[in-house]
């Protein structure tokens, strides 16, 4: 259990990762160094809407899944998606490209997630 907890641990990086990629792709396209911060303070503020789709979706999810023994990335990675745009549309926006980066936040964090199981100690 303190291995699926260091999991969710690492998987609370995909905001921070992904405020810098796209506030990166902005500043680059712009020129305006005040978008990357912006962005990438968004992508940090939403991060409580990764943290309950960890929660309420991947984990379960996974739980599931590891018991029958038919994990796959796929599978945790549709629901955290999934989970992600639900999630999105009832705390925060009901649309538009905070619900896709908010979806995309939530399915990187399932892939660290895994990530971070699979890999040996």
């Amino acid at each position: 259990m303190k291995k699926v907890a260091t999991a969710i641990g690492i998987s609370m990086f995909s905001p921070l990762i992904v405020g810098t990629i796209l506030g990166a792709y902005f500043y680059i396209v712009t020129g305006q160094g005040q978008v990357f911060l912006q962005l990438l303070t968004t992508a940090i503020s939403n991060a409580h809407i990764v943290g309950i789709v960890m929660a309420l979706c991947v984990l379960p999810t996974y739980l599931f899944l590891y018991k029958r023994d038919k994990l796959s990335y796929a599978a945790l990675t549709t629901a955290a998606m999934l989970g992600g745009a639900v999630f999105t549309f009832f705390f925060s926006i009901s649309g538009g490209p905070i619900l896709i980066a908010n979806a995309v936040m939530c399915a990187l964090a399932s892939a660290l997630f895994l990530y971070s199981l699979r890999r040996p100690q």
